[in-house]
């Protein structure tokens, strides 16, 4: 776990151009890091690269589109239906931090470095 959770730190600091010990566990990927959508997009490419898997959240996406869930309303927040279901899909973030009625873009910007860790330690548990 620990030398996952460090080439997490690694690969969040290499892609933000921050330095290491800017990252932690708790650190909000948004709020306290500044990643965008495209620094999100990064971080899952060099995952792949590394050690061959996608984190969840790239796939939540295409996860709705199969399942047939509306997981947005007109104004664009996450419905109650995706709420649970992206909760099932990306259980790290099922700790009250999300909510129905959320924007879309609010979805990745709660992630915590330490959420992309537990996806990674479940995608390769998943794939092993």
């Amino acid at each position: 776990m620990e030398e996952i959770s460090a080439k997490i730190h690694e690969i969040v600091a290499d892609s933000l151009d921050i330095e290491q010990d800017e990252v932690s566990d708790e650190a909000r990927l948004n709020d306290d890091l500044e990643a965008d959508s495209l620094d999100i997009l990064d971080i899952n490419y060099r995952v792949r690269k590394e050690f061959g898997v996608e984190l969840a959240l790239a796939g939540v996406q295409r996860h709705f589109e199969e399942s047939g869930i509306r997981w947005l309303d007109e104004n664009g927040g996450v419905t109650t239906e995706g709420l649970a279901c992206l909760n099932d899909f990306m259980p790290e973030v099922d700790d009250g931090r999300i909510a129905a009625g959320d924007k879309v873009e609010n979805v990745f910007v709660m992630l915590k470095v330490g959420d992309l860790t537990a996806m990674l330690q479940r995608a390769l548990a998943e794939n092993a």
